[in-house]
């Protein structure tokens, strides 16, 4: 399935599903570019790649549905420190006033 936004998806009611079995209530896709998937395992060194889900309840002509996004979650890393400002090498007679 193809989305109208890049590297998002869609959820929907599984019309498969009865009362009483343990078939997933709603069902769907995420699609993602090439360059979106090498840019996560890139960024990622470790296994582990945690992706943040979005999502909004909409509604269509089969019935409602709910629409994805999905966002990289970076952890934070070690803080660096603020540049330092280096002191200006002007000699005094070099200012005019």
């Amino acid at each position: 399935m193809s989305s109208q936004y890049p590297n998002s998806g869609r959820l929907s009611s599984n019309k498969y599903k009865e009362a009483g079995d343990k078939k997933p209530d709603l069902v769907g896709d995420i699609t993602m570019t090439r360059q979106a998937l090498k840019g996560l395992l890139d960024e990622h060194p470790d296994d582990e790649i945690v992706i943040k889900l979005s999502a909004w309840n909409m509604s269509g002509n089969y019935g409602p549905w709910i629409r994805l996004a999905w966002n990289n979650y970076k952890p934070k890393t070690e803080q660096t420190a603020p540049p330092v400002q280096k002191p200006l090498n002007i000699d005094s007679e070099d200012i005019p006033f």
